[in-house]
C-alpha cells in the first residue's frame, strides 16, 4: 500500500541532522535518496523531520496475541499463554499479523524493523504490503541434543535465498532464538555456515536471571561468552534484552560487534529486570532499541521505548545527566542502522536513503522548540507523526491511511484470524 513520487520536497521544516544538530530548512528527495538539504531560517516551523526510526527487535505477528498472558512470568507466559496459540498459526495468519504491525509501526514513524518469527516469508509479504524496510530470519531452534533435521538447512537457505536477489528493502540475517532453546551442536553448525554467509546474528541473550544462571551451570560460561567461544558471534549481530549481562559480557559484545537491543517495556512487563545500558554505552557497546512482540509490550511504539530508556537509567542511577536525548535518538536511528548493517540509513544526510519521519509541531505539547532533541524524547508521541517515508515513498499519511480500502481489508482479515486462533 505504498504511495508517493520519485521527487518529494519538505519545505520550511525543522531538521534533526547528523552530529546532533537541529536546524531549519528544506529537504529534497529524488529516486529514493536524500538529494539535497538546505539550511535556511524558518520563523515558526510546523513540522519536524527526522530519520525514520528503526526497531531492532520485534515479533511482528504477535499483534495476534496482543495482551495475552498479562501478569505471568516469562516461562509461564510462553508455555501457558503464547505457545498454545502459536501452534495453531498458519502462514496466512503470520502475514496478516505482520501487516497490521507494519501499519502500526509506520504510523509511529518506524521505517525499518528486525523481526524474528516463524514463517518469515509470510512476514516479508506483510511488511511489503505496507512498504517497510526489514531484516528477517528463520528462527534457529534445537530442543534436544542434536541438530534437528531440516531446521538448520532452513535457516541457512532462507538467509541465502533472501539475499540472492538484492532487495534494498528486505534482507535476511541468521538467527538463533537463544542459547537455552538451542544446543551446542546446532550453534556450531550455524557458525560454520556463516563463514560463507557472513551475516549478523539475531538472538535473545540473558533476558532473565534464570536463563543466565542455567547457561553458566551447563557450560561454565555466560550465554554471551558461550556463544562467542563457539564462533557464532564472529560476524556481529544484535542481541535482544541483555538484562543480566555482566561487564565481561559487554566487553565481548563490543569486541564482536554485537549490538545490545534494549526492550524496556517488555522487560518491565515480564518482570525480567532493566538492562544496564548506561554501563554498556560506557564500555563501548552499541546500544539500540526494540519493542519486542505485542504480547509482551503491548505495542510497537518506539517513542515509548525512547522515553522509557532515557528515564529508567536516570532513575536507577539517581543521575539526571546519564544518557542525553541525543544519545537516545541515536539508539533509534543511526546506531540501529549500523547494527542491522544498513550504513546508508538512520541519518538525514545527502545520498542516504530517504527514510523519513515527519512530525506535527502545532500541538500544545510540541512547544516551545528550545531543545528539539529533548522535545522528541520527552514530549512528542507516536500520534504526532504526520507522514512516514521509506526510500522516498510515502507509506503513511495521518490524514488518509486509516481511511483507505487497503487498511480496512487488513483490519477485517486480522479480526477474522484472531477469532479463529482464539476458538477452542
Amino acid at each position: 500500500m505504498t504511495e508517493g513520487t520519485q521527487k518529494v520536497t519538505l519545505r520550511d521544516v525543522l531538521l534533526l541532522l547528523p552530529n546532533h544538530e537541529a536546524a531549519t530548512g528544506s529537504l529534497r528527495v529524488e529516486n529514493g535518496k536524500i538529494a539535497e538539504i538546505v539550511r535556511h531560517p524558518v520563523a515558526n516551523p510546523e513540522r519536524l523531520v527526522l530519520p525514520g526510526l528503526i526497531n531492532c527487535h520485534s515479533h511482528a505477528a504477535m499483534t495476534l496475541l496482543r495482551g495475552r498472558g498479562s501478569g505471568l512470568p516469562l516461562d509461564r507466559w510462553l508455555n501457558e499463554a503464547i505457545f498454545p496459540i502459536e501452534a495453531k498459526m498458519k502462514p496466512e495468519d503470520i502475514e496478516i499479523g505482520a501487516r497490521l504491525a507494519a501499519y502500526e509501526m509506520a504510523a509511529g514513524g518506524t521505517t525499518c524493523v528486525a523481526d524474528m518469527y516463524d514463517f518469515p516469508a509470510s512476514t516479508a509479504e506483510g511488511f511489503a504490503a505496507v512498504g517497510l524496510r526489514s531484516n528477517l530470519c528463520r528462527v534457529g531452534l534445537a530442543f534436544a541434543d542434536n541438530v534437528p533435521p531440516g531446521r538448520l538447512d532452513e535457516c541457512i537457505q532462507f538467509t541465502r535465498d533472501f539475499n540472492a536477489p538484492a532487495d534494498p528493502l528486505t534482507v535476511a540475517d541468521l538467527c538463533i532464538h537463544s542459547e537455552y532453546l538451542t544446543n551446542e551442536k546446532f550453534c556450531r553448525a550455524l557458525a560454520d555456515a556463516n563463514r560463507e554467509l557472513r551475516r549478523p546474528v539475531h538472538l535473545h541473550l540473558s533476558e532473565t536471571e534464570k536463563e543466565h544462571r542455567e547457561c553458566i551451570a551447563r557450560h561454565g560460561l555466560t550465554p554471551a561468552a558461550f556463544l562467542a567461544s563457539i564462533g557464532l558471534l564472529d560476524f556481529g549481530g544484535y542481541a535482544a534484552h541483555c538484562v543480566w549481562c555482566t561487564d565481561e559480557d559487554f566487553a565481548i559484545l563490543r569486541e564482536k560487534g554485537v549490538a545490545l537491543v534494549h526492550n524496556p517495556t517488555s522487560n518491565l512487563k515480564l518482570g525480567s529486570g532493566i538492562a544496564r545500558i548506561a554501563d554498556a554505552c560506557r564500555l563501548g557497546v552499541r546500544v539500540v532499541l526494540g519493542t519486542d512482540g505485542c504480547a509482551s509490550n503491548d505495542n510497537v511504539n518506539l517513542f515509548e521505548e525512547m522515553h522509557l530508556a532515557a528515564l529508567l537509567q536516570k532513575g536507577i542511577r539517581r543521575d539526571p545527566t546519564i544518557l542525553s536525548p541525543w544519545e537516545i535518538i541515536d539508539m533509534a536511528t543511526q546506531n540501529a542502522a549500523l547494527a542491522l548493517h544498513r550504513p546508508t540509513c538512520g541519518e538525514l544526510r545527502e545520498g542516504f536513503e530517504a527514510d523519513l519521519c515527519v512530525m506535527d509541531l502545532t500541538r500544545p505539547h510540541a512547544q516551545p522548540l528550545s531543545d528539539p532533541a529533548a522535545l522528541l524524547v520527552y514530549s512528542l508521541q507516536a500520534a504526532d507523526v504526520l507522514e512516514t517515508y521509506v526510500a522516498g515513498r510515502r507509506i503513511y499519511d495521518r490524514a488518509t491511511t486509516f481511511q483507505s480500502a487497503e487498511y480496512g481489508a487488513t483490519l477485517r482479515a486480522f479480526t477474522a484470524a484472531v477469532a479463529r486462533l482464539n476458538h477452542v
